[in-house]
This record gives C-alpha cells, sequence and structure tokens, in this order.
C-alpha cells in the first residue's frame, strides 16, 4: 500500500502542476496561495482576492502549517504537491482501518486500492487547492485510533482535522455518536461535546471577522428565502418538495460514491453516518457545484463511506453465499467507475498550445512583481504573491461574496491597481460581463500593453 501511495503521488504531482503550469487552476489556488505567502513574509494574512481575513473566509488555522512551504519557495507547486500526498496517505490508513477490523491483508486492500482509484478523489486532487484534502487521512487515523483506545491520538488528529475547516466538526459530532453506540461512551460523550463546541466557536469567529455565513445563507437558501432558517422553514412546509429535491440533487452522486467503494460500506451501516453531514448538506443546498463529483464539496462524504467499506471489509468472512456474491460484483462495479469514471477525469487536455501558453506567461512577465493588479480567474494564481491582488471585476466593481470591504475601501484600492490581467474566465459569483469593465477601463484611458492569445494586459495610463 505505501508503494502504491507514493505512485499515486508522484503521478498526481505531476498531473497537478502540469495543470497549474498550463493555466487550468483558478480563485481557489489563488486565495490560499496569497495567505501563505502573507504568513511566511510575516504580513497580516488578509486576502484581498476574495475580500476576506484569514479565518473570515472558512475557519482554517491549520493552513498555517504548511507555511514553511513558501519558506522554502515552493509555493503553488509545493501545496499541490502536499494536497497529493494528504489524499494518497488515506489509503494506507484505511489498509489499517481495515486490517484493525481483521480483514485479510487482500480483502484490507481493497478499500484502499479503490480510493486512489475513485475518480470522486481524482476529481478533487485535480481541482484546485483546499485544506480539507488534508482531512480524510485524519478521519480515518482517528477512527482507529477510536477503536483502539489509542486517545492522544485521536485528540491529536482530531484537533488537526477541525483546523482545516468548520463543517469538519460535524462529522467528528457523528463520530462521537457513533463511539457512544459502540459502548465507548465517555469518549464518545467527550468527542462529540467538544466538536460540537468547536463548531460552535468557530462559527462565531466567521461571523465576527466576515458576512461569510450570510452570504453563504443566501447561497444555500437559492429561491427559498435569504438564509439557512429560510431555506428549512421552507423545507418544513413542502416535505415532500424537499424529500424529491434533495433526492435529485444527491441521489446519483451518494450512490456513485457507495459503489465507488465496492458497496462495501452496506457490510458496517452504521458508520456510514460519518458521510450523513455532508451528504445532507449538499444534497439540500441550492448551490449547484455542491451536487456533483468534480469540486471538493463531497470529499468527507467519501471519507465516511470508505472507512465504513474499510470496517466492512473485516465483515467479510462472515458473509457467506449470496452475500459474498454480491460484494464481488460490488468491488468489480467500483473497478468499471474507476476506469470509465477515470478516462473522463483526466481527459480534459489544455486547450492552449505550448506557444500560446509561453506567450501569455510573458505577457504575464510585463507587470512588476509588487504592483497592485487585478486579474481572472485563470490567470490569478501566477500573479497572487503580492499584497494587493484582486478578482477581476473588483476593486472596479463590487462582488457579493460575503465581504466587509465598503465601497469607500474599493475605490481607494482601485486607485492603487496599476495593471489589469483578462483572461477567459470570471469568477461565478459575478453576474455582469467582463467586457462592460473593460470597456469602462478603456474610457478611463488604461491602455492595452500586451496581447497573448485569449489573455490582454491593461496598464494605467
Amino acid at each position: 500500500m505505501w508503494t502504491v501511495a507514493a505512485l499515486y503521488t508522484g503521478l498526481m504531482s505531476v498531473e497537478s502542476v502540469y495543470r497549474h503550469y498550463t493555466f487550468q487552476t483558478g480563485f481557489d489556488v489563488a486565495v490560499y496561495d496569497q495567505r501563505l505567502w502573507l504568513l511566511a513574509d510575516g504580513r497580516v494574512p488578509f486576502s484581498t482576492v476574495a475580500s476576506k481575513p484569514f479565518l473570515g473566509d472558512h475557519f482554517e488555522p491549520a493552513l498555517a502549517l504548511l507555511t514553511p512551504l513558501y519558506w522554502l519557495g515552493l509555493g503553488v507547486p509545493g501545496i499541490l504537491v502536499a494536497q497529493t500526498l494528504g489524499l494518497a496517505l488515506t489509503a494506507p490508513a484505511l489498509y489499517a482501518l481495515a486490517r484493525a477490523f481483521n480483514a485479510s491483508p487482500a480483502v484490507a486492500s481493497i478499500p484502499a486500492f479503490l480510493w486512489l482509484a475513485s475518480p470522486a478523489v481524482v476529481a478533487v486532487n485535480r481541482f484546485d487547492f483546499h485544506p480539507t484534502a488534508f482531512a480524510p487521512v485524519l478521519l480515518v487515523l482517528s477512527v482507529l485510533a477510536a477503536i483502539q483506545d489509542r486517545h492522544l491520538l485521536l485528540a491529536a488528529t482530531m484537533l488537526l482535522a477541525i483546523g482545516l475547516k468548520e463543517d469538519v466538526s460535524l462529522t467528528y459530532v457523528v463520530l462521537g455518536v457513533l463511539l457512544i453506540l459502540h459502548g465507548k461512551r465517555r469518549v464518545g460523550g467527550l468527542l462529540a461535546t467538544a466538536s460540537a463546541l468547536c463548531f460552535l466557536l468557530s462559527s462565531l469567529i466567521i461571523q465576527r471577522l466576515s458576512d461569510q455565513y450570510e452570504w453563504q445563507g443566501r447561497r444555500f437558501a437559492g429561491g427559498r428565502g435569504d438564509s439557512v432558517l429560510d431555506a428549512f422553514s421552507y423545507m418544513a412546509r413542502h416535505p415532500w418538495e424537499t424529500a424529491g429535491d434533495a433526492l435529485a440533487n444527491g441521489g446519483v452522486e451518494f450512490l456513485v460514491l457507495v459503489l465507488s467503494a465496492g458497496g462495501l460500506a452496506l457490510l458496517s451501516p452504521a458508520w456510514m453516518l460519518l458521510a450523513a453531514p455532508t451528504v445532507a448538506f449538499n444534497a439540500l443546498s441550492a448551490y449547484g457545484p455542491q451536487h456533483d463529483l468534480t469540486h471538493q464539496y463531497h470529499l468527507l462524504a467519501a471519507t465516511g463511506l470508505f472507512a465504513a467499506a474499510a470496517i466492512g471489509s473485516g465483515r467479510m468472512a462472515s458473509v457467506m453465499g449470496v452475500g459474498r456474491r454480491l460484494a464481488s460484483v460490488g468491488v468489480a462495479g467500483a473497478v468499471v467507475i474507476a476506469l470509465a469514471g477515470g478516462i473522463g477525469v483526466h481527459w480534459d487536455s489544455p486547450d492552449l498550445g505550448p506557444a500560446e501558453r509561453a506567450a501569455i506567461r510573458r505577457a504575464l512577465d510585463r507587470i512588476p512583481a509588487d504592483a497592485p493588479v487585478s486579474a481572472t480567474p485563470d490567470l490569478l494564481p501566477h500573479l497572487s504573491q503580492r499584497v494587493d491582488v484582486y478578482t477581476l471585476p473588483e476593486p472596479f466593481v463590487q462582488i457579493d461574496w460575503g465581504s466587509r470591504i465598503t465601497t469607500e475601501d474599493l475605490a481607494e484600492r482601485a486607485e492603487r491597481v496599476r495593471f489589469v490581467a483578462l483572461g477567459r474566465r470570471q469568477p461565478l459569483e459575478y453576474e455582469g460581463d467582463l467586457d462592460d469593465v473593460k470597456e469602462m477601463l478603456l474610457k478611463d484611458g488604461w491602455l492595452v500593453v500586451a496581447r497573448a492569445g485569449p489573455v490582454e494586459i491593461l496598464e494605467r495610463s
């Protein structure tokens, strides 16, 4: 398993870094790159890319542990490789968990191999960078530590995991409840209580620093109101419609995740509850990207189901006759999903040729390293190691994404911006047309100083 995990790390690291250098990374990479660069330089880690302070976007204090990568000058490639390593290490952890439940070495390797082959995992690895990529290995180790009564390891992995994002705490609340149900009442009660308190504390910190929760509430509610409470009120009044929407939004994805783990999670149904908080939130949300398996939102659900699969593999020996044949069919189906899905996940070759990419890099080199700049999401990760870097159309036009930046602050920042890098993509949160923003800048005297394929560099005259 260590050899296979190392092979996965090598191959996916190359692919992830290649995607970055071929302009296939975007907004999320830029946010974390700027924050880590600022932390490494001893500056206040306020992300101008998202116009939010550190911990005001998500509760991610554990992100600071990656700062040494920036002291070494590794930057974006460093965090992409670290993300790949975090996902790869989940496989040996799953193997160890299965062995702890008395699975034979051959059977214990099944959920571990399927984790590395799962298109749902690979898709997360290829989609930008997110600190939650380190949560799977920590969660699996927490389950292993809990069932082996290794309380220090459980506490350490829990604290690290909940420092990756605020909603990880909810998964640990469920883990605590499961431990209570399995007879570990004291440890389970402490874990569930501590995790719930951490969720409340992290939520209060986020609310104190930004309007992130209000913005996320509007995004979650969609046409059902302006907040999470409005959405739940609507759900209470329309239960059948809500059930139908939830099934349509998350039913197929949940089934694919169960099958991706070979269906082995069905042999330990109680442990499948680890996936419940993430599955429920994604299915009930009106935000489209939470309904697919190409972004990072399903990662904790996948981890919970694969942990259940590892535990279920230990019960394979007791499954006889029809049950064993069904398990074999499930594993074979997971292999088919991995092969078919893998082809689809890896097939999107860059639509920019080598000459065009080189021309874009030369155009970006026209922008001085310390110059304030505003850029589209496809160019942001290549300009984000500076104090003033904004997501176009900001700071000229405000984007609604939970920031407390005032119009006066934006006007002041707009005066400082010297360059604009206009590429192919615009922020999902901006409903306007960037061509209108470009026209506005040209009327204000900005000049196009470089063109390379779909990219234009504008400089203030």
